[in-house]
């Protein structure tokens, strides 16, 4: 999970606390505030999850992934090192660099600091993935053709794009926002008695996704779906 705005190092909240958690410095936990109700708790350990402890959406994806791999958005390099011990070429891109410093120090090979957007276009893949929600850095659905323009432009003509997502709806119960998308949510991180700024996620259901996906040549297929947590898993290709 990032902030596509490019933070400091003071504002990398996020990223502040997963290096303090991997030296064992944690300052408690993180909060992410938002518009719609109390602040959740977000547990740090997740970001040093192994296998045993992936989600099933995450299973099926790292079983799916072939070739060389981007791991968009690779946190502290749970999905990288888990692919590495599956003898994957993979690349950790991370806009984070205490996020980036915190996967060397757990030996993750190649490590690319930076955002998905300044990824050269002569690097082509045969999987990207962008899991726990990281096409969530879109921000709105509007930017979501943008972000898979940007994608299709990396992997080859075979390649693929998995990631997971939710439908969020059920957080209205039934009383669905008329003034902008729903899985549009503004969020703000807070570790350490800071707060860093508010900053825009999107959360999209399959079909939306799979409607703005085909404008730019790319097919949609639902992998798998958890209807406990409405969570699922998708692969993008590119049209034949």
């Amino acid at each position: 999970m990032h902030n596509p705005h490019g933070q400091t190092n003071l504002e990398d909240l996020l990223g502040q606390a997963i290096y303090d958690y991997a030296l064992e410095q944690e300052k408690g936990s993180v909060f992410i505030h938002n518009t719609y109700g109390e602040p959740d708790e977000m547990p740090l350990d997740i970001f040093f999850r192994e296998k045993e402890s992936f989600f099933d959406v995450e299973l099926k994806a790292l079983e799916l992934c072939k070739g060389h791999i981007l791991d968009v958005g690779a946190g502290a390099g749970a999905h990288t090192l888990e692919l590495q011990k599956m003898e994957l070429t993979i690349d950790a891109l991370e806009i984070s660099e205490l996020s980036s410093k915190v996967m060397y120090m757990r030996g993750v090979k190649s490590i690319i600091t930076g955002n998905v957007f300044d990824v050269v276009e002569t690097a082509s893949y045969d999987t990207i993935l962008l899991m726990m929600n990281t096409i969530g850095l879109a921000g709105e659905l509007k930017n979501l053709e943008t972000l898979f323009s940007k994608l299709k432009k990396l992997i080859k003509p075979n390649g693929q794009i998995l990631f997971d997502s939710s439908d969020i709806s059920y957080l209205y119960e039934g009383n669905l926002p008329t003034d902008k998308y729903h899985g549009e949510l503004d969020y703000q991180y807070e570790y350490g008695n800071q707060k860093g700024a508010w900053f825009k996620w999107l959360y999209v259901d399959f079909n939306s996704a799979k409607s703005i996906l085909a404008k730019q040549g790319l097919a949609l297929d639902l992998v798998l779906l958890n209807k406990e947590t409405d969570q699922y898993l998708a692969k993008a290709t590119i049209c034949e």
